[in-house]
């Protein structure tokens, strides 16, 4: 892998730079490593439940070194796209910040099952109530979009945790029809919007992640470069143990 083939660096969060509250030793380290050497350096994120603006404010209370306007997430490309498409009385089944990033680019949202409208975010506090409310909005939704299909995601101390599959399935079995789209990776919207803004080749993207099934599949469908972080090597892409000994494939 050449250093400079590389512009830009895309690093995933979850099980990558940190474990829940607790930031990965060598991830600062890492950064700095691409920083110093002239790489835009960007955070993507499949998880929808914080705005961009809060994921920005947890990074930089945990020491990493990120820039505002360096965030990427799920629920923020979801809302851009109901915005492309001109979407209204969208409902809204996640967290309140996944309503406020709707609310904040202008997209009108209705929180009722008449909605004509699904987006589909994870929601650590999903009640059985919600999940029937959402399926309401299924049956008639003109158009359904999920933040994404992850089954799973790392929590604190690497514990595993449900993911927004856990929302998207049931709803999509339920109503038996699948979602229109789904945002998140190993969906290449981050990667195709960071293109689009800064001129920036999809192929001269590196993609860092710790899940073959998100992270680096999207960086192979659009033809960027990829690391992946695992204790089980791979013969289709480098692979390290930790963020850390990222810079020692260079």
């Amino acid at each position: 892998m050449k250093l400079e083939k590389i512009k830009a660096v895309l690093f995933d969060l979850d099980g990558t730079v940190y474990y829940g509250s607790k930031r990965i030793p060598g991830a600062n380290e890492t950064v700095a490593f691409f920083r110093e050497n002239g790489k835009q350096v960007y955070f993507t994120t499949n998880n929808s439940t914080k705005t961009r603006e809060q994921i920005y404010n947890n990074l930089r209370d945990m020491g990493v070194d990120c820039r505002p306007g360096g965030i990427l997430n799920s629920g923020y490309l979801a809302a851009l796209t109901a915005k492309k498409n001109n979407l209204e009385d969208v409902y809204i089944f996640g967290s309140p910040n996944l309503l406020e990033e709707f609310r904040k680019l202008g997209v009108n949202t209705c929180q009722e099952e008449t909605a004509k409208n699904l987006l589909i975010g994870y929601d650590p506090e999903m009640t059985y109530e919600g999940l029937t409310k959402a399926l309401q909005v299924a049956l008639h939704a003109k158009c359904i979009i999920a933040c994404n299909r992850e089954r799973i995601f790392p929590g604190e101390n690497a514990r595993l945790m449900p993911g927004c599959g856990a929302m998207t399935a049931p709803i999509e079995w339920c109503a038996n029809r699948e979602c229109d789209y789904v945002i998140g990776k190993p969906n290449t919207l981050m990667i195709d919007l960071l293109s689009e803004m800064t001129g920036i080749a999809r192929n001269e993207f590196l993609v860092v992640g710790d899940t073959y099934e998100s992270d680096i599949a999207m960086a192979n469908v659009a033809g960027a470069r990829a690391v992946l972080i695992s204790d089980v090597p791979r013969s289709d892409v480098p692979t390290v143990r930790a963020i850390g000994d990222i810079p020692e494939l260079f």
